[in-house]
């Protein structure tokens, strides 16, 4: 029969692991869907691009929300796991409220340049990007450094 303190300390030797897996499929998602965005826009119309992107962010984001909880409480405690909250927190900004006003918007009748939500669209698109990036960018650092 084991002991608490052995199979406490097997659980601890396991994290390192579920947290290193978890990040690197976290990040590796985010850096992919990025580059096949990049790739859309590149090949395909804007309007088709645009919905099959928004499609994109929208399936990495929820897999993002899972994996990037996962590593957030299973880094080990100091600056890397903070990184690794905030670029969850960022993650469930994205999902769970940006991405949801843009699809909003696009979803309009008449969306495009000359519609009176246009502006906002746009803007949306700018703060998405900047928190995209910059999730990408923290979570390459705890990748990198924490695990």
């Amino acid at each position: 029969m084991k002991s608490w303190v052995s199979v406490t300390s097997e659980r601890r030797s396991f994290a390192p692991g579920v947290a290193r897996v978890a990040a690197v499929f976290w990040m590796g998602s985010l850096w992919t869907t990025a580059a096949v965005v990049a790739l859309l826009f590149w090949r395909l119309p804007q309007a088709v691009a645009g919905g099959l992107a928004g499609d994109l962010f929208a399936a990495g984001q929820g897999l993002g929300l899972i994996l990037g909880g996962v590593v957030a409480q299973t880094v080990s405690p100091g600056r890397y796991r903070r990184l690794a909250q905030i670029a969850w927190a960022l993650d469930g900004a994205f999902a769970l409220v940006i991405l949801p006003i843009m699809a909003y918007l696009r979803a309009a009748p008449d969306f495009g340049p000359q519609s009176p939500t246009w502006g906002l669209f746009m803007a949306m698109h700018a703060v998405s990007t900047t928190i995209y990036l910059i999730e990408g960018v923290l979570g390459l650092v705890v990748v990198a450094r924490a695990l």
